[in-house]
């Protein structure tokens, strides 16, 4: 064999090596889009407001929390007025911005926070949240800990979510 027989020109070796590589990225790419396990879930709460009339600011509303409830297993109380809900309007969606205060029957407070979104899509009302907890209790301490989802539900006069636990 001569040396023109076993030399690749670099036209050549560019393509070979940009599909070798497109090849191994391809594999890569599958492997990045299959899940290394499911999401799970566990209901935490179920929670229920009870609101005022929006204040009109231009593209933010701001809807007073009067109070509600919340309960589950394990966090059961009322949510104390005196927050809100600042719902902003963006693109064709709401985005939500909640802050209240959940008072537990046993006394404990726990500061409340969701971001959440809000969109009339192909399959009917498309609205998640995205609570975050804070508090001092001992007891509550676990919720300082977690990450939640909340989905939005009919409840007659109220806006109500149920509240799942990510694992």
């Amino acid at each position: 064999m001569s040396d023109n027989e076993n030399h690749m020109d670099r036209r050549t070796f560019t393509k070979l090596g940009v599909g070798a590589a497109a090849a191994l990225g391809a594999a890569s790419l599958a492997r990045a889009q299959s899940p290394a396990s499911e999401l799970e879930s566990e209901f935490l709460m179920e929670l229920l407001l009870d609101v005022a009339g929006q204040i009109d600011t231009g593209h933010t509303r701001i809807a007073p929390v009067t109070g509600g409830t919340f309960s589950g297993p394990g966090l059961n109380g009322t949510v104390l007025s005196g927050g809100a809900d600042w719902i902003t309007q963006v693109s064709g969606h709401s985005a939500l911005d909640v802050r209240i205060t959940l008072e537990t029957d046993d006394g404990a407070h726990i500061y409340m926070t969701y971001r959440g979104i809000v969109h009339n899509g192909e399959n009917g009302l498309y609205w998640r949240v995205t609570p975050l907890f804070s508090t001092t209790s001992e007891e509550y301490d676990w919720v300082n800990h977690i990450i939640c989802v909340g989905k939005s539900k009919q409840v007659e006069g109220k806006v109500a979510y149920d509240i799942f636990r990510v694992l």
